[in-house]
């Protein structure tokens, strides 16, 4: 999941020598090329990273909950992203020469750090291997296999994961288009393979569902 990154629980011994502020649900960190110079860390609450097309659509790339960081230090030439607070939330902002000073502190927050950014490059890698080398039902197979793995509980004969997580969410993780993941959904209910409610994912045949890692579900 793209809201699961190695968090940085350390840092927030040090929010005294950085700058804190709070945001609303909605209300946006970062606009689109603007240069911030600094590293955002959340205390509370949950922050979206998106990216801005040229055509001016959102392309969701990553979530950051509680001691999770964004890093703006530096700037890419039109990266054109955009930060905006998914929940009420309070961050930590550090400057370049505020996180040497926490550093110069602390120096096992420096492997933290490393841990957290390894942890995303992991993510991003995979993301981008099951693009290129799995069909859409096999890559949405993954993850709720994953899901179950990491969160699910086995209860009378069935699998569940307690999660809300909407379609447009899982085609935000998958890549996959929001009509995609509904009619794959649809095939998945309609073979009693797996359902998926509101806040819950059920899955009735856990054999089958890996199983059809190699060919896939029709939809």
């Amino acid at each position: 999941m793209p809201d699961t990154f190695y968090p940085v629980s350390r840092l927030k011994n040090y929010i005294h020598l950085g700058t804190k502020r709070s945001y609303s649900k909605g209300q946006a960190v970062l606009l689109p090329d603007e240069v911030l110079g600094k590293m955002i860390f959340v205390l509370s609450g949950r922050l979206n990273v998106s990216k801005i097309t040229d055509d001016g659509r959102e392309k969701f790339v990553y979530s950051a909950g509680q001691y999770c960081f964004m890093d703006r230090l530096f700037t890419f030439e039109n990266d054109h992203m955009q930060i905006v607070a998914a929940e009420d939330s309070q961050v930590c902002l550090f400057s370049k020469e505020q996180l040497l000073n926490v550093f110069a502190q602390d120096l096992e927050i420096v492997i933290d750090v490393l841990r957290h950014y390894d942890s995303k490059a992991y993510y991003f890698l995979n993301l981008s291997n099951e693009i290129n080398l799995y069909s859409p039902s096999v890559r949405l197979l993954h993850l709720f296999y994953e899901l179950c793995q990491s969160q699910g509980k086995y209860n009378n004969d069935v699998w569940e994961v307690e999660i809300q997580l909407t379609n447009r969410k899982i085609s935000e993780i998958t890549g996959l288009h929001f009509v995609t993941v509904s009619k794959i959904l649809g095939s998945l209910k309609k073979e009693n393979i797996l359902r998926k409610r509101k806040n819950k994912i059920i899955i009735y045949d856990m054999e089958k569902l890996k199983e059809l890692f190699e060919e896939g579900i029709p939809y």
